[in-house]
């Protein structure tokens, strides 16, 4: 299978919009490099969809998409963890095609075996990243960056492996990557 990875956001440096209790830059990189290193070693395609960073989010957004739809994969996944001004937490992803919504439900039912509340598959007909890409694309929320449990709860390798295993019902431990 061929994944395209979509980094989240990729925010130019200072842009505070990207932090709560924790920069949600560096956790969606810290989570993101783990995915693309377990699909690999599970042998599928990886394509690499986050741009560099730029300074228009229309841009960023095009640049993503075109990408994956270029590269022709067979799933698109963009990795993001959550904020919200009020007392969210959990996780969730987003989705709009029924091959979508299956992959989005076994991403999130695995993400929530970890602990977090389980806010289920929803309606991510507004985003760019899914209204425009060729294939079934998924965008994931692994948590709230505002909210103390998800951020005492996160461990990148916990999360890039809950990931992995909703989208091909395998998962790569972190010492099995050493060995390769």
């Amino acid at each position: 299978m061929r994944y395209g990875i979509d980094i989240g956001h990729n925010c130019p440096p200072g842009d505070i919009g990207c932090i709560g209790l924790k920069n949600e830059d560096k956790l969606n990189k810290e989570v993101g490099v783990k995915v693309i290193e377990k699909l690999k070693a599970l042998k599928h395609d990886v394509v690499y969809c986050t741009p560099s960073p730029d300074s228009s989010l229309s841009s960023s957004l095009y640049r993503r998409v075109n990408k994956a739809n270029e590269e022709k994969v067979d799933l698109y996944v963009s990795i993001h963890f959550n904020g919200a001004a009020g007392r969210g937490c959990g996780t969730e992803v987003f989705a709009i095609s029924g091959e979508s919504k299956e992959i989005a439900k076994r991403v999130v039912d695995e993400i929530s075996g970890l602990g977090y509340v389980n806010r289920g598959v929803k309606d991510g007909s507004f985003l760019y990243v899914l209204k425009n890409t060729k294939m079934p694309a998924i965008l994931v929320e692994g948590g709230f960056v505002n909210s103390k449990d998800d951020m005492e709860r996160f461990n990148a390798e916990n999360i890039s492996n809950s990931i992995v295993a909703g989208l091909t019902g395998s998962f790569v431990k972190e010492r099995e990557l050493e060995e390769e």
